[in-house]
């Protein structure tokens, strides 16, 4: 729609590199009901995971002066979860994988990949559970984290073939 008027947006493809998923150690989680200015790992483990209590209402910890009730979420059975990351630029121009090309007899030509057009992501961890935190209470039932976490199994009862009666 060139010239339209309309707003151009930025294309972008991400493609998950496949083989980080296998053979990945896994790592402990906290989802935090705050930001953190911050897009690298930290010592989690050595300040924050010790000062973590059981409190009669739950897990209970502080952090930044602030008082976090916490309780323990499983990934649903039959998912997985995986801390992914991006690939940093500066590895030099890829090539798609090709694999599917060759299913389809070979006849197709992989597209080429742009740097600033294409972005990598690859399995840097996996997990089975994490810890939610809400300020002050229990985030309880009614966190959204959980309505996520159901909508797997909803959406498989939903698309489900209902049997002739």
């Amino acid at each position: 729609m060139e010239g339209s008027g309309d707003t151009a947006f930025e294309r972008e493809r991400v493609h998950l590199r496949p083989g980080t998923l296998r053979d990945v150690a896994p790592v402990t989680l906290h989802f935090l009901p705050c930001e953190v200015l911050a897009n690298r790992p930290a010592p989690v483990e050595r300040f924050f995971t010790p000062a973590i209590r059981q409190g009669p209402d739950g897990l209970q910890v502080s952090f930044r002066g602030r008082s976090l009730r916490g309780e323990e979420v499983a990934v649903p059975s039959g998912l997985a979860g995986y801390v992914l990351s991006t690939e940093e630029e500066g590895d030099g121009l890829r090539t798609q994988d090709t694999s599917e090309g060759l299913k389809n007899g070979g006849e197709e030509e992989p597209e080429p990949l742009e740097r600033d057009f294409d972005r990598f992501i690859g399995a840097t961890g996996s997990f089975s559970g994490f810890t939610l935190w809400g300020l002050e209470t229990t985030p309880g039932p009614d966190a959204k984290i959980h309505g996520a976490l159901a909508w797997p199994g909803l959406a498989a009862a939903i698309h489900a073939q209902v049997p002739e009666d």
